[in-house]
């Protein structure tokens, strides 16, 4: 073989090995992650760091996030899990070309404006359409998960933020608290032994902690001076207690049942906190709103993720460089 024809040949075989432009390009990328075989990519997450505002002003699940906590500084592992879970909520409420464009259309409507101002628009803002496109169809998928699995399980009541403001915001303060309780007792003097009390006492609180009326339970099994009115203590302040009171109702929130106390000599006994009253109950009604937008909020995120802990459990998860097990 003469040489000319050798150097063509080993010059054939260098091009094959070395990467065109294009070949450079897909090796810079990298698999992060895949659900259900639908693979978040290293150029994902770089293109989650260049929308992140687009996102913050879209995503209806991004407040109270870890990446919307860290901003900018968030780390690639933590965008990482967050698109994992978008995916999961993406593959369950799928959002169509058509819905996208129903809402896109929506929007110019509201806003007056045709499609090529709303495209300058988004332009000027630094991001192209087809990010705008891609975040409208998440924050659809995102928000039929709210309006058909979350909503329905978000119950803030009355005496959910009576606890909270009493226990963060008047618990270390020198408003003196009023506790309405209600205490069902038995007696060791009118039964055969102690134990024998005690069990009584133990049957009774089951019945009033599964639901049965504890005002009916005090009726039908205490012996204490309010066995009449079912128990009703009133509204008693901390230094009217005994000390095993005071104990047993501190740990309390409202229309909770404390554990069996006392012994053969006290008698055994349980408290309901029927309410809790306070004379900066001013101060209450002013914080209302604010305390309850923020359990609705807490609340909000904690059946999130105890919905996308459901998905784990059947969807098969891999992340790079972790084993390749469903729910992982």
């Amino acid at each position: 073989m003469g040489k000319p024809l050798l150097m063509i040949l080993l010059l054939t075989l260098l091009a094959t090995l070395v990467p065109s432009p294009v070949r450079a390009s897909v090796v810079l990328d990298r698999l992060e992650a895949s659900v259900n075989a639908n693979i978040i990519l290293l150029s994902d997450v770089r293109r989650f760091r260049q929308t992140l505002g687009l996102r913050q002003q879209l995503d209806p699940l991004f407040a109270g996030t870890a990446v919307a906590a860290h901003g900018a500084s968030a780390t690639d592992s933590e965008i990482t899990a967050f698109l994992v879970e978008e995916r999961m909520i993406s593959q369950q409420f799928t959002a169509t070309d058509a819905e996208v464009e129903q809402q896109i259309n929506e929007i110019q409507a509201n806003n007056h404006i045709d499609r090529n101002a709303l495209k300058s628009a988004i332009g000027e803002q630094g991001y192209s359409f087809n990010d705008y496109f891609e975040m409208i169809r998440a924050s659809i998928s995102k928000r039929n998960l709210l309006g058909r699995e979350i909503e329905t399980k978000v119950r803030i009541s009355d005496d959910d933020v009576k606890n909270y403001f009493y226990n963060h915001y008047a618990k270390d303060t020198a408003t003196p608290v009023g506790y309405r309780l209600s205490i069902i007792t038995v007696t060791p003097k009118n039964y055969k032994s102690p134990a024998a009390a005690k069990d009584v006492a133990v049957r009774a609180h089951k019945e009033a902690q599964s639901g049965e009326s504890f005002e009916e339970v005090a009726k039908r099994v205490s012996d204490g001076p309010t066995a009449s009115s079912g128990g009703d203590l009133g509204v008693v302040s901390s230094d009217q207690m005994s000390a095993a009171i005071r104990e047993q109702a501190k740990k309390l929130k409202i229309g909770e049942i404390s554990e069996v106390f006392g012994d053969a000599k006290s008698g055994f006994s349980f408290i309901k906190l029927v309410d809790l009253k306070a004379a900066d109950s001013e101060r209450l009604d002013k914080m209302k709103e604010e305390i309850k937008a923020q359990l609705v909020s807490t609340e909000y995120q904690h059946q999130l993720q105890l919905w996308l802990e459901r998905q784990r459990q059947t969807a098969f998860v891999h992340m790079a460089g972790q084993p390749s097990i469903p729910g992982q």
